[in-house]
């Protein structure tokens, strides 16, 4: 349909671009404030990157965001407002792990196979790696020149822990430690509290899935979330900015955009940034992931004394984890290709055929054939449109020297999402965060000036 020309549009106090977590929360927020607000969503469903599946079965998969920590006080309380059941990954049993050029498959019951010295050795690295967050942040020229994985590599000795660190690094970021520079990997580990906390983050994950935390935050907002609703135009207008999209055109005092950074140029925003912000998210680097997700009749791994719990270091799947129903009546296993592993596995543009991928991995780990799955899904993130990757995108090599303010407002404009998130970037939590202090900026600003009145829903 044609939307109406911008002075006759229905006037709000703040548009938001995206209904994912960051989104829905920052309205949340501002509603509860008594502002106007309208949630402008692309896709056909709330959640962004959080989406959950009902299967036949009965139980619920994540095809996106799944695990969280007791430490990450925000999503933590969110569980807890909607009601949802946390449950613990299963760890009973050894471990799997799988090293290149490497013959067999190393068990191990807790820690990393490593040597006496490997081991020296990986305690060492973390602790420069402890050290070294302490006082990165001055040394942003430096830093953000250097290529994370030749940071990696300078913090251990041997191979072997080295290469389980960059394994982890590229894991977390998924991305290649080659494009990343060490001021960006220190910054992510600095947002989650350290390692440890990185190390706490993925305590329990939910029965109910992650998709009922946003569908509870769209419930609150009612109408002002709209759906199929793909934004192309920004333009500002004086004391307002309008937003043009599949459903028409919005005006707004504030404008909160949090749909992830490689996304700007599709929505018209880059037009409205300064020079270097726009030279920064050029150099972007999407995070690359696919999400297997195989459900078998049993959990089977575990009559063979194994956890379920994988980590292959330069495999085409990087780990895998149990998330099987506490009472064990059906066993899923989780599969994550990351960075080079998710960029090989793209090859294969047919889910079905990422999936037979997968089983037949599973099959040369373990050493035996492996039951049919009676469900399955492979997400490739990085072919959804609204998404483009995931969990996050990271700044180039030397983007945080070239605009170390980029998600700072530009006048009106505001930014959420977790790649803006200051605490537990890349992480649900992330995304929470930002949405408090993306909130607070519009909200500082309609109180400088006198804002609207909640005028109601969209139409």
């Amino acid at each position: 349909m044609d939307g109406p020309s911008v002075p006759e549009s229905r006037p709000f106090d703040a548009i938001v671009i995206g209904g994912g977590l960051a989104g829905l929360e920052t309205a949340r927020r501002l509603r509860a404030a008594g502002t106007s607000v309208v949630v402008l969503e692309a896709r056909d469903r709330v959640g962004g990157r959080v989406h959950s599946q009902r299967l036949e079965t009965g139980y619920t998969i994540d095809l996106g965001a799944q695990f969280i920590g007791d430490v990450q006080r925000r999503i933590s309380a969110l569980v807890d407002e909607v009601g949802l059941t946390r449950v613990p990954p299963h760890t009973v049993g050894d471990n799997l792990f799988l090293l290149p050029d490497t013959e067999p498959v190393l068990r191990q019951g807790e820690g990393l196979p490593l040597s006496l010295i490997g081991r020296l050795d990986a305690l060492v690295a973390m602790w420069g790696l402890d050290r070294r967050l302490q006082s990165f942040r001055a040394d942003v020229e430096g830093l953000d020149a250097v290529p994370a994985a030749r940071f990696v590599r300078d913090l251990t000795h041997t191979r072997v822990p080295a290469d389980f660190l960059a394994a982890y690094a590229e894991g977390e970021l998924c991305a290649s430690l080659e494009q990343t520079s060490a001021y960006e990997l220190l910054d992510q580990v600095a947002s989650a509290g350290g390692m440890d906390g990185e190390g706490n983050s993925a305590r329990w994950y939910l029965a109910e899935g992650t998709g009922p935390l946003a569908d509870h935050l769209a419930g609150r907002l009612g109408e002002s979330v709209v759906l199929n609703s793909p934004v192309t135009k920004i333009e500002p207008h004086g004391e307002w900015l309008s937003v043009d999209c599949a459903t028409g055109v919005y005006r707004g005092r504030h404008l909160i955009v949090s749909v992830p950074p490689q996304l700007y140029g599709r929505i018209g925003l880059l037009a409205a940034l300064p020079d270097e912000r726009r030279r920064a998210i050029a150099g972007y680097q999407l995070g690359h992931v696919i999400k297997t997700i195989l459900v078998f009749p049993s959990p089977w791994w575990r009559e063979l004394g194994a956890s379920g719990r994988i980590q292959s270091v330069g495999g085409i799947f990087n780990q895998a984890v149990d998330t099987s129903p506490a009472n064990g009546s059906v066993g899923i296993l989780v599969l994550f290709a990351t960075a080079a592993g998710a960029v090989r596995l793209s090859a294969m543009t047919e889910e079905s055929d990422r999936i037979a991928r997968a089983v037949g991995w599973l099959e040369g780990v373990s050493g035996r054939a492996v039951p049919q799955p009676i469900a399955a899904r492979s997400i490739n993130w990085n072919a959804d449109p609204y998404s483009l990757g995931g969990y996050a995108s990271r700044r180039g090599m030397g983007g945080w020297r070239l605009a170390p303010d980029l998600f700072a407002p530009v006048g009106r404009i505001h930014f959420a999402g977790t790649e803006t998130a200051s605490e537990w970037r890349s992480f649900m939590e992330g995304a929470l965060q930002s949405a408090e202090r993306a909130a607070d900026e519009v909200l500082d600003g309609l109180a400088q000036r006198g804002g609207l009145r909640e005028i109601g829903p969209v139409c």
